[in-house]
């Protein structure tokens, strides 16, 4: 029976798509206004051959944010933003989108599926999840001065992947840079825009005047794959990485924290320096359960993804910056490939045979 690979992985079909049969809903509650955002969903079939497994496999989807905007705006006197401080302060390239109970995968049940060592049969598998967004706002802020809720604006961008892990061992948590192997099977992207205008002077249930949420273009399956930066595959995740924090628009006013992060990738101080250095330092306090996750100096992209020949074979080539793989040669060998050094000085990944040029090899980043 053949071994079980990366190229024992085939994707039957692939979707991603706005949900027709979900819409925008507005909720005006007595303190604040609830919405419900359009449905993004995505879904594939995967068939897997009949094989022999010699290390533990997990696939799944992988979903990153590289791009976020969020204001709700009180008329001229300010605003608050929700903000990722890890792209806010340029430290990181993306945050995770996970529910941080297995990164870096969306879930841990339908976005994902385990293959342990052993026979493989010959089956069908199908992943799935769902994304929309379903925050409620306040319609006064303390320090509003008794303006209400005027705008909400939101503008995020999302990378999606398709991925297979092989693990080097078995029921691993989270994704072990070094040690696991990372293949990029299919790339997505999706961006969300919408715009709610309120008028504050308009009784309770008739405050909304507009709901502009057409989309700008439609999510789309890549025709060249994208590699992962690690920022994608490790903590913290969105839910945890985000802050509230309050911008004045009045001389003289100060930011305010509104609500803290619950993981950081920096110590307290240095977020504090960096997303608030107009704030009273006096009146902010750490976080008694905030969680310091690791911080990416070098925010490089991982992965090695397929490619299909003119002969119609399928080869593998790599991204640009030092690898996810395993650091034995043995475990190298076992993809199918070779290392080597690019003229940049980056790892780069060639299929067995003469090792290629650095210009020769695709690179994506």
């Amino acid at each position: 029976m053949p071994k079980f690979d990366v190229d024992k992985i085939h994707v039957k079909s692939m979707k991603v798509y706005y949900d027709n049969s979900t819409q925008t809903k507005v909720s005006e509650k007595p303190f604040l206004v609830q919405y419900e955002s359009q449905h993004f969903r995505c879904k594939t079939t995967l068939t897997l051959e009949e094989s022999v497994a010699n290390s533990h496999w997990t696939v799944g989807l992988v979903q990153a944010c590289d791009g976020m905007y969020l204001e709700n705006r009180y008329g001229k006197f300010g605003s608050s933003h929700w903000e990722f401080h890890p792209m806010s302060a340029r430290r990181h390239k993306m945050v995770n989108d996970s529910d941080g109970r297995q990164y870096p995968f969306y879930s841990l049940t339908t976005s994902k599926c385990e293959i342990p060592r052993g026979t493989v049969a010959e089956s069908e598998v199908r992943l799935h999840y769902s994304d929309h967004f379903y925050p409620t706002v306040a319609w006064q802020l303390p320090f509003c001065g008794g303006v209400h809720l005027t705008d909400v604006i939101r503008k995020q961008d999302f990378w999606v992947w398709l991925v297979a892990l092989r693990r080097q061992r078995s029921n691993n948590e989270q994704f072990h840079l070094g040690r696991d192997e990372l293949f990029v099977l299919k790339t997505m992207r999706w961006r969300y825009t919408m715009h709610l205008q309120f008028d504050p002077h308009q009784r309770l249930g008739r405050r909304l005047k507009a709901v502009m949420d057409e989309q700008p273009e439609l999510p789309i399956i890549c025709e060249t794959d994208k590699s992962v930066p690690l920022s994608a595959m490790h903590p913290p995740h969105c839910n945890a990485a985000q802050s509230l924090i309050w911008y004045p628009r009045v001389p003289g006013e100060r930011q305010e924290l509104l609500v803290p992060p619950k993981q950081s990738i920096v110590p307290w101080d240095v977020w504090a320096d960096e997303m608030l250095p107009t704030g009273d330092r006096d009146r902010l306090r750490r976080p008694s359960n905030l969680r310091i996750c690791p911080l990416w100096s070098d925010d490089f992209t991982i992965g090695v993804y397929r490619r299909t020949s003119r002969a119609g074979l399928a080869t593998a080539a790599s991204v640009t910056g030092p690898l996810a793989i395993a650091s034995s040669s043995s475990a190298g060998n076992s993809a199918g490939l070779v290392t080597g050094n690019s003229s940049s000085g980056r790892t780069f990944l060639a299929p067995f045979g003469p090792r290629r040029k650095s210009n020769s090899v695709n690179k994506f980043i």
